[in-house]
């Protein structure tokens, strides 16, 4: 899923979806329940790159855990492990909470995969037999994420989006050196750790766009325009002593970003890129929110709608696209509905799209921060990843420092 700059939060979702669910969705029949064999792994397991079957472009992970894939409410840690060379192996890890009635609803998900003609719909039926076999309430938390739980939590580890995937391999940046302890790589700089900086993504087969030269951090300037990447770091001091061209006149701003040569590229397919303020575990939180708002039962067929919504994730919609000319008329008469944007000026942050000339090439792109978009003193971390055609390309982590007034 690659989701555009203007994202819905999960309040927002509350506030719009809670009373639509209530309110317009009508009970339907629970489709019948059906054995089926297990994909999930157990309470207290630790596995590694373990996914589901894949649904067209969705190779679904974390199978087992509450809520959809790996939820946000999974404990979630990066390790890097030495790898050959020089090289620096990440490695994701989600520390999840299980539940017997979790591992059905993922195992019918999959196994209905496998089983039924393309374009069944599975999700619909694996929802609606979770709420007929546990109930509305617990059905419902678990799609958010939520308990209760039962066991040890299952601890998944990543190095890759998809069985034979393609796997991000790391470098120490500019002046540090790698340490190897029992297999765990860092990078250290004198006497202080710093990030690894991504180099690029290994195998994937022959259709992976290869990176080389990879290097992000502090943007050279000239002229106020960013020329180049001079400092090679993750960590980035928003400091203002740019200027940023804005709706209500130039603001103070700190200019980064990353650059790098590309090979083997579809110049017919833009990078499409995410980061990770676009991370919202909204599906569950329709759920959660509707059954909060109303605690005496939901009337809804919470199956179907939940369907709708995965259906449209699974064909790569965004958050907009799924959304979009969705009107909600509450119970005293008002509309609630989002109103379309309107942008005039460059919008700070990652952009969505990245286009590539040609099959081969340089590309800087440069990323700008306000310097008053978090309090002074604050720090926030956007990770980022790039893909094209599906197929990751580049991932990178940036670390903003407010500085002070």
């Amino acid at each position: 899923m690659f989701i555009s700059d203007k994202f819905f939060t999960r309040s927002s979702v509350r506030q719009t979806f809670a009373l639509a669910i209530a309110i317009f969705i009508t009970l339907g029949a629970l489709l019948p329940i059906k054995a089926v064999a297990q994909w999930s792994a157990n309470p207290g397991d630790t596995v590694r790159n373990a996914f589901g079957p894949a649904k067209g472009l969705n190779v679904p992970a974390c199978r087992g855990a509450c809520g959809a894939d790996c939820p946000s409410t999974c404990e979630e840690s990066v390790q890097f492990e030495c790898a050959g060379g020089d090289k620096l192996l990440r490695v994701q890890s989600y520390n999840c909470g299980t539940h017997q009635g979790c591992r059905e609803h993922d195992d019918c998900l999959d196994s209905c995969s496998q089983e039924q003609a393309e374009g069944y719909d599975c999700a619909t039926e694996c929802h609606a037999e979770a709420v007929g076999n546990w109930g509305l309430d617990k059905a419902g938390f678990w799609a958010a994420g939520g308990g209760p739980y039962e066991g040890d939590p299952i601890r998944f580890q990543y190095t890759m989006e998809a069985p034979g995937g393609a796997e991000a391999t790391y470098r120490c940046p500019d002046g540090a050196s790698r340490q190897c302890s029992g297999g765990v790589g860092s990078c250290l700089a004198g006497n202080t750790l710093v990030e690894p900086q991504f180099e690029s993504f290994i195998g994937g087969g022959p259709q992976t766009v290869k990176v080389s030269g990879f290097r992000s951090g502090i943007a050279c300037m000239a002229n106020g325009h960013p020329t180049s990447i001079c400092q090679d770091s993750v960590d980035i001091n928003v400091t203002g002593k740019d200027r940023c061209a804005q709706a209500d006149g130039a603001q103070p701003c700190t200019w980064y970003g990353f650059e790098l040569h590309y090979d083997n590229a579809n110049p017919g397919e833009p990078l499409y890129c995410q980061s990770s303020a676009a991370k919202e575990d909204f599906l569950g939180g329709v759920v959660a929110s509707a059954i909060e708002a109303a605690p005496g039962g939901v009337e809804g067929d919470l199956g179907k709608l939940l369907g709708q919504f995965q259906q449209g994730l699974n064909d790569g919609k965004s958050l907009d696209q799924i959304f979009s000319g969705i009107t909600v008329t509450t119970a005293d008469g008002k509309t609630l509905s989002e109103p379309e944007p309107t942008e005039v000026f460059q919008t700070a942050g990652v952009p969505n799209e990245i286009i590539l000339n040609g099959t081969s090439g340089h590309i800087l792109v440069p990323i700008f921060e306000l310097k008053d978009a978090s309090a002074p003193g604050t720090s926030v971390e956007h990770q980022i990843i790039c893909r094209q055609a599906g197929r990751p390309v580049l991932e990178t982590t940036f670390s903003l420092h407010f500085a002070g007034s």
